[in-house]
Order: structure tokens, then sequence, then C-alpha cells
């Protein structure tokens, strides 16, 4: 156990989807197993809290003083990304979503069977998402067992949170990314299961999933079979659903006696709260049902889903259903890892979808986007209650933000009480890079950032 810390400057988090809450002065108390004990702001006396807080080992508390320019940020979280595709980044976007699975996910995807491979790029990705500032992922893997492993370790190596599973495919894939029958699938599925299991006991960084690549590619026997592995474990579900109608019309081709997407995966349980759909785009009503009823979440990818033209996610409308909501980077559909990237992304394809339908509703207002970025991406990992903001006794996935060198940011912008500290927080998101993330922690515990 570490010794405690009380950070003391400007503290920036989400308190819901429309409370962006910035503290000027705040001290913001981590105890040395990486939680949080308290956040109070205007607190000048830090040798009362020292006491206040002794028993939970304040006493002796390291305190940081964070530089005008500076200030706190919840850790971001991507709720879908494809680890695998990490070399194709920028790559192959001038097609629509089947010729680009066919022409470079596929060959990219079954290229995993070499081990080594698997060590070099996941260890790439996960040190390169981490220094973007995201303290959690949610990450699509391949068929390959081993290395879908590799990627589980890796994440817990550098201490990212993560969630990982094996991806199912045996039909409608090409370049022979696909497993030999479903029989292979599952028994090299309940092997990467039982390898996260013990690999993180007590679920602090790693958490398994199924992950059936999506309804086209998995027969109903697949379906049901990882539904009854979902129950057994009782882990994640990862799951695309609903990116563009022929990716509808196929899964329903198939999966005959469903008349919606959702019903054919609430009917072989993969429909809970820690369920993780990417993209949700061309829904039905029945879908929104669905997705509420069970208390799934929405990955929403807007740049990939621009990248390939797959159409354009109504966040608004899944809100008002009462479902959660966060962002994903879609890498490598999407050409940029970041979140902080992600957030500048749903603000324009949201005032896309505004002047398409004439409806200035689905505007995302400026807390709705910091929102998903963080706390909306912890409900849909199914971590709310652990992360996602400051709130006392959630833990310290924590991001130093420095804004001194963003273009068109004033010295007096970051004055304490200079009424301008929301100005300041916008600055950052549309206007900053990797470079202004200067820490990173997961759990208290330094783990990146720029220079890291």
């Amino acid at each position: 156990m570490s010794v405690a810390r009380i950070y003391v400057g400007r503290v920036v988090h989400s308190k819901s989807l429309k409370c962006l809450e910035i503290l000027p002065q705040a001290a913001l108390g981590v105890r040395g197993d990486g939680k949080i004990s308290f956040l109070k702001d205007n607190v000048g006396d830090i040798a009362a809290l020292r006491r206040e807080y002794a028993s939970e080992g304040f006493a002796g508390a390291t305190t940081i003083y964070l530089k005008p320019h500076e200030f706190l940020f919840p850790g971001m979280i991507d709720t879908h990304l494809h680890a695998s595709q990490w070399p194709n980044l920028a790559l192959g976007m001038e097609g629509e979503l089947r010729d680009w699975v066919e022409n470079y996910t596929d060959p990219m995807e079954a290229s995993y069977s070499d081990n080594d491979k698997a060590r070099r790029v996941y260890s790439d990705v996960v040190s390169t998402t981490l220094r973007l500032g995201s303290t959690t992922v949610a990450y699509n893997t391949t068929i390959h067992a081993e290395a879908s492993n590799i990627l589980a370790q890796t994440a817990f190596d550098k201490g990212q949170r993560a969630i990982v599973g094996k991806m199912c495919i045996t039909m409608g894939s090409t370049h022979n990314n696909w497993e030999d029958s479903v029989d292979v699938s599952l028994a090299e599925d309940e092997k990467c299961l039982e390898f996260m299991r013990n690999l993180d006991s007590e679920r602090r960084l790693v958490h398994p999933c199924v992950q059936p690549r999506g309804g086209p590619y998995c027969p109903p026997e697949l379906m049901a079979g990882l539904g009854e592995h979902r129950e057994k474990y009782d882990t994640y579900v990862q799951a695309h659903m609903c990116e563009t109608q022929s990716d509808i019309d196929r899964t329903l081709a198939l999966h005959t006696p469903f008349t919606s997407y959702s019903a054919m995966y609430a009917a072989h349980n993969l429909l809970t709260p820690k369920t993780i759909l990417a993209h949700c785009i061309h829904l039905q009503p029945a879908d929104l049902s669905n997705i509420a009823t069970t208390g799934a979440g929405v990955a929403h990818n807007p740049n990939s889903n621009t990248c390939l033209r797959d159409g354009i996610c109504r966040v608004r409308d899944l809100l008002s259903a009462g479902i959660h909501v966060g962002l994903g980077t879609d890498c490598s559909a999407g050409y940029m890892p970041s979140i902080h990237s992600a957030m500048r992304d749903a603000s324009n394809v949201s005032r896309n979808l505004a002047m398409q339908t004439g409806e200035d509703r689905y505007i995302l207002a400026f807390s709705e986007l910091v929102y998903l970025a963080t706390l909306g991406g912890a409900e849909v990992v199914g971590m709310g209650e652990r992360i996602g903001n400051f709130e006392v006794g959630k833990e310290f996935d924590a991001l130093v933000v420095d804004v001194k060198e963003v273009i068109s940011v004033e010295e007096g912008m970051w004055e304490a009480g200079s009424e301008r500290d929301e100005d300041l927080v916008k600055k950052w998101v549309f206007l900053g890079d990797d470079r202004t993330v200067r820490r990173v922690f997961v759990g208290g515990r330094l783990v990146g950032g720029w220079g890291c």
C-alpha cells in the first residue's frame, strides 16, 4: 500500500449528464489503497484535513499542489476498440464496412496466430492508450485464445482496466479468419475465460467477456453456447449490433425466428447490464426497448461511423430511452485511438444530425460530451460505482491535464476565481492533444502520461 496523497488545485468531473462540476480550489484525498476519501472545495487548512482523516492514513500524507494551468480530470473510458486492428490505423477507409472488413480486417485479424506479433502489437496498444488517457478499455480481439490471453496479461501488467475476450466467428468471414466449428469456438472461449479468471481473481483490472463478432458470424448454436458461458462465468458481453442495414439483413436471414437484432441476443441470454453493444445506428423501436429493459449499454463510435459511412447514431434517442451510452474509438475503423478526440467527433456528428433532421435536440451539450467520455462510459462497462468521476469511495482513475501550451489559452484564464473555468476545459477538449495529458493514474497508481 502506498502513502496517501492530497491533491490541491482545480478538479473537473461529471456528476451527471447535465452537471459538469468544476472546483477551482479543491482538495482531493487519495488513500494508500487508491480510493478517494474526500473531495472538498475552498479548503485552506490542509493540516486540518490531515487530522480529520488521520484514521484513513492522511496524517503523513503527501501533498501535491497542481499548477494553476493544471487540473484533475477522470480517466477516460474507451467502450470499443479492436486491439488486433492496430496496425491498420488510418488504412482502408475509402470503402464501406463490408469492403473494409474483407480487405483489411479479416487478413489482419487472421495473422494473430503469431503470438510474437500479439505481444508486440498489444504492448503498443496498451501503452499508447494509457498515454492518451484511456484508463479503461473494452477490447475486441481475434479468434485466437493465446493471443487474446496475451492482451489480457499485457493490460494487467501495465495497470490498465480492460474488458477482454476471444472473438468468436465460425462463418461469414474471409481470409481464413474463422474457427473450424462451434465446438472448437466454445472450447477456446472457455480457455480464455478460465485464464482471465485466474489472472485477476479479484477483478480489480481485467474482466473477461464473451464476444460474438455479430449476428452474421455466429450461428444460433454458437450464440446459445456463448449465452451459457456468460451465465456460468457471470461475465461481460461485447458484440456489434445494427451497424449497417446489410448487417441487420444478414443477421435476420441467419437467425430466422427473430424480427429484430436485439431480440436474437436477448433470446440467447446475451443482453444484460454487463453487455456492451457497439454502434446501434439503425435501430428499430423494439431494439430501443430491449436495450433499455435489459440494462445493456451502447458504445457510440462517431469517428469510425463517419469514416466507413455507416450512418449516424442517434445518441439523444438512446439517452432519452434511459440507455447508458459511452464513447468508443473503434480502431481501426476509426483512425484515432483517443477518447479525448472522440469527444470532438461526437460533438460534430451530433451537429450534423441536427442539420440533417432540422432538430436541434440532437446536439450534444458540452457537459454531455464529458459525461459520455467518463461517467457515461463507466456505466456502459458496468463500473459506474467504482470509476468515472471523483465521488468519495471510488477508485482514483485520473488524469493530470496541463493546458499551458494549448493554443489560444491566455494566462489569465487559469487563475483561480477567474470565472472562466469551463472555458478552460472547453479549450482543452477541442484544442488539446496527447501532450496535455501529463500523468495517468489507475487505482491511484501512476501508469502513463506524456513522457512516461
